[in-house]
């Protein structure tokens, strides 16, 4: 199944040796439920698993993380008034 939108966003950093931030990836998928149906001894049985598909993943550095949090900010303001 080929996700149409995204659900599930994750922030993952990476660091120096000193503890300076050096770079943010976002991780942006979409998470369902997988159906399969299965014949067994009492009968037909549905079977849910929860499954994920990655969309993108988006290598921000310290600037990049930082404009993109003043947009979203500034856009939930907008949103707000």
């Amino acid at each position: 199944m080929k996700p149409l939108y995204a659900n599930f966003f994750g922030v993952s950093k990476t660091q120096n040796a000193d503890g300076e931030l050096v770079e943010l990836t976002l991780n942006i998928s979409h998470k369902y439920m997988e159906q399969q149906t299965t014949i067994g001894p009492n009968g037909v049985e549905t079977i849910s698993a929860p499954a994920m598909e990655q969309i993108a993943s988006i290598l921000l550095t310290p600037a990049n993380a930082r404009a993109l949090r003043a947009l979203l900010d500034q856009t939930i303001r907008t949103a707000d008034e």
